[in-house]
């Protein structure tokens, strides 16, 4: 399949993303958070240091920031990159399994920010002290 050729309307919805949630995320692009959610799924494949449990959450974030992004970019980027998102999306739940007390529906696709929902499979460390789920 080839791919779509973005025109400018397109790159203005990637930046037009960016500045629209910059309060919150800071000014970041569209590569760069699908960059940052590959580079968490593979510490989390790789097995999740417990000392860090605290930081999950925050480190959350750069999902939360795609989700967000997503309904402001144009089709044509979204088909560009869904692909791409849907891999990462699937590695990460073969990397965890839902959160003690969260309901199945929260912690699977479609779901909200099921993301959210999910810890990681493996833990290197203690149990002691692991956040509430784990």
């Amino acid at each position: 399949m080839e791919s779509p050729v973005l025109g400018s309307d397109d790159y203005a919805s990637i930046r037009d993303a960016g500045q629209a949630l910059a309060d919150r995320y800071g000014m970041v692009t569209l590569n760069a958070m699908l960059e940052r959610w590959t580079s968490f799924i593979e510490d989390v494949e790789d097995g999740f240091d417990a000392d860090s449990a605290f930081d999950y959450p925050h480190d959350l974030r750069c999902r939360d920031w795609l989700a967000e992004a997503w309904p402001m970019l144009t089709e044509p980027v979204r088909a560009l990159r869904d692909a791409e998102l849907r891999a990462l999306d699937a590695r990460y739940l073969d990397a965890t399994v839902p959160l003690r007390g969260a309901g199945a529906d929260r912690a699977q696709p479609g779901g909200g920010r099921w993301w959210r929902h999910r810890r990681p499979r493996l833990v290197d460390g203690g149990e002691p002290g692991l956040p509430p789920g784990w």
